[in-house]
């Protein structure tokens, strides 16, 4: 009689768990570097965001024709930081950019608002902790603008002189 035993040989369990072991190596740092080029990829759209929101106001505020808040400042030195900056743009109307409620900067113009609600709006940027700004001179201004990207804040500030300022 030939009975033959079903199995696997401790070989055969060995070669098994090598096998798995070397797949898993190969495996497991994929979903590692899967994970942190996903973060890399959120932290660089935050900073992506922030940049183009910084090149629109500068854009905004460089063809200016006016300045009027922040205040000029007294002197020579910078003036104090305010929450808004409001301005002449190059067709002489008149603009203001600010941090809403929602954490959104906000570009209005204030010639075409209709009635008590701010429906024509711009929003420029969101999830904005901070926007300040400050004046140097008669046409130059300074701004800050904060935000927080990967569980850490960031700040962006930006020196414009306006152009059509004689």
């Amino acid at each position: 009689m030939n009975s033959q035993k079903q199995g696997f040989t401790i070989i055969e369990v060995l070669v098994a768990i090598a096998v798995f072991t070397l797949v898993m190596l190969f495996i497991i740092p994929v979903f590692s570097y899967s994970r942190r080029a996903t973060t890399t990829m959120n932290r660089l759209d935050s900073y992506h965001d922030v940049r183009r929101v910084d090149q629109e106001i500068a854009s905004e505020i460089k063809f200016g024709s006016a300045i009027l808040y922040p205040p000029k400042p007294a002197g020579s030195s910078a003036g104090e930081w305010h929450s808004q900056i409001v301005y002449r743009n190059s067709l002489n109307q008149t603009q203001v950019i600010f941090v809403n409620e929602k954490d959104q900067l906000v570009l209005l113009n204030y010639d075409s608002l209709l009635g008590p609600y701010l429906s024509g709006a711009k929003t420029l940027g969101s999830s904005i902790k901070e926007f300040l700004a400050r004046r140097h001179g008669n046409s130059v201004i300074e701004y800050k603008l904060c935000f927080e990207a990967d569980q850490r804040e960031f700040a962006v500030t930006n020196r414009i002189a306006l152009m059509n300022v004689f």
